[in-house]
């Protein structure tokens, strides 16, 4: 990747991030996409703190934004 095809992919990512778009946020990853947090355990109660796709990543991050002002 160079580094305007970097910088368009970080301002996208960054703007549905703030529009809190979800769809649009999941649309940088690919299905099989992996998540590790500490705040998922937090959040959702899975013990390990890993998710392991794009679904369910998607579901802890509507459930993040609806306990936090993030």
């Amino acid at each position: 990747m160079d580094k305007d095809t970097a910088f368009k992919f970080a301002e996208e990512w960054i703007a549905s991030w703030n529009a809190r778009e979800l769809d649009r946020i999941l649309s940088h990853y690919e299905d099989d996409f992996q998540m590790s947090s500490s705040v998922i355990t937090q959040i959702i109660g899975e013990a390990s703190g890993v998710l392991k796709d794009k679904a369910a990543v998607g579901d802890y991050w509507a459930k993040a934004f609806a306990h936090y002002d993030l």
